[in-house]
């Protein structure tokens, strides 16, 4: 019966974060583009390590990235993370701060068989569009334009995945994994153009609204071969890797472009000029290829690398304004813990520290630009009950991405992460009543 309740509540718990993820959650210029800021897909303890995922097999923590890893579960898992996000932009001639927070992910994940199979679900942002800007263009004829810009939204992804071991001798093992996942969400877009200096002249109104709903997948793979010093104390040594399959999300378009006179504010439309209602739009998602490894002293440290490519070279644009172009992501980080059972609580926190490096999947104007972020980070372990292990994750990120070139924004963040994730024994029977 505790096993059915928990199933029930943290169902309804995904479909009502659903509704949540659905909210704009960036001030980013270049949310603009392409599919919108693409969002990490780790959690709280990845966050604090840069990013890295791949190479990584844990009792107590879920592996969204690579799914071969839901095979290390060795406790009922339940994982939930918050992320503020503060942006100051610069064009070069001025600048402005932006903040704005959203809820990163809601997972789930446990053994059904332990050491041999694991599963996983949960839902997280996949890409999210937020932006509001004003720009004047001068034109010989025409004068001043002055453009509005608006857009909202957000594109969601539900997970469900699992985990299979196979044992090679006493000391290594390996697993493989697959998730597969629903994406779904919608986009809008709004601009305004203003002829503020031609007589009896007409301004422009362009929206468009963009639906997304489909499915993808994803598998992984994960060798791992563990030491045992004289001392009894092991160190595991892991090599990963994960595929994304090519995707295409199927989904609707909506445009309509009006003319209208009077300002931003108050306007009276005068004449419709297009308007395409619900036809068939395709977004495409390319294939994916990553690499990791990671060298672990259990419950002592952690060290490992990721490297990442995404063909998104091989999408064509249907905006003249970008391009889709192959990027890629290295990271690396480690964390370390003092004393795992040591009585002074300090000694049990695990500290942990990363950084990212990665290029853009968009081309804007010919442009391209990179990214890089360095995080920090700490595990606090939070007082337990019979069956319950609490944890609260804290991390945060610095970086920058963009480029002030052919009138491109330059964007400074800083990443605020909180997370919690609690080890539950739900699904074990009792020996004795």
């Amino acid at each position: 019966m505790r096993k059915n309740k928990a199933f029930v509540v943290l169902f309804l718990l995904l479909i009502i974060n659903a509704t949540a993820f659905s909210q704009a959650t960036t001030n980013s210029p270049y949310s603009k583009y392409g599919l919108g800021v693409l969002r990490p897909q780790t959690f709280g303890t990845n966050f604090a390590m840069g990013g890295i995922a791949i190479g990584l097999r844990s009792e107590r923590n879920i592996g969204l990235l690579n799914p071969a890893s839901y095979t290390a579960l060795g406790v009922t898992t339940f994982d939930v993370g918050v992320v503020s996000n503060s942006l100051w932009l610069d064009d070069g001639t001025q600048s402005q701060y932006q903040s704005n927070p959203y809820i990163s992910h809601l997972a789930f994940g446990f053994p059904v068989i332990k050491n041999t199979w694991g599963m996983s679900f949960g839902v997280l942002p996949y890409s999210a569009v937020g932006y509001q800007y004003d720009e004047v263009i001068s034109d010989p004829i025409a004068g001043d334009i002055s453009f509005y810009n608006e857009g909202t939204g957000a594109i969601n992804k539900v997970y469900f995945g699992n985990g299979f071991a196979v044992n090679i001798d006493t000391t290594s093992n390996v697993s493989f994994g697959f998730n597969g996942y629903f994406l779904f969400g919608a986009l809008n877009f709004d601009q305004k153009a203003i002829y503020g200096n031609v007589a009896n002249g007409l301004n422009i109104w362009k929206i468009k609204d963009i639906s997304v709903a489909d499915f993808g997948a994803d598998v992984g793979i994960q060798y791992q071969k563990t030491f045992t010093n004289s001392d009894g104390e092991k160190t595991s040594i892991v090599i990963g890797a994960t595929h994304g399959l090519a995707a295409n999300l199927n989904g609707n378009r909506t445009e309509l472009t009006r003319t209208f006179t009077g300002d931003i504010d108050f306007g009276t439309i005068k004449d419709t000029v297009t308007f395409i209602d619900d036809v068939e739009n395709i977004s495409k998602i390319p294939v994916e290829t990553g690499l990791g490894f990671s060298i672990e002293k259990k419950r002592k440290w952690l060290v490992g690398l990721d490297y990442k490519v995404a063909n998104w070279g091989r999408i064509v644009s249907d905006d003249p304004l970008y391009s889709f172009v192959t990027n890629f992501k290295v990271a690396a980080g480690g964390q370390i813990i003092p004393k795992y059972d040591g009585r002074n609580y300090f000694q049990r926190m695990a500290y942990r520290a990363g950084f990212n490096y990665s290029s853009s999947y968009l081309s804007i104007n010919g442009t391209d630009w990179t990214e890089y972020g360095i995080t920090f980070g700490i595990g606090l372990p939070i007082r337990r009950t019979e069956s319950t292990y609490p944890k609260l994750n804290l991390g945060v990120e610095y970086g920058s991405r963009g480029t002030t070139d052919a009138g491109l924004i330059k964007e400074n963040f800083l990443n605020f992460n909180v997370g919690i994730t609690v080890n539950a024994i739900w699904f074990q029977k009792r020996k004795y009543d």
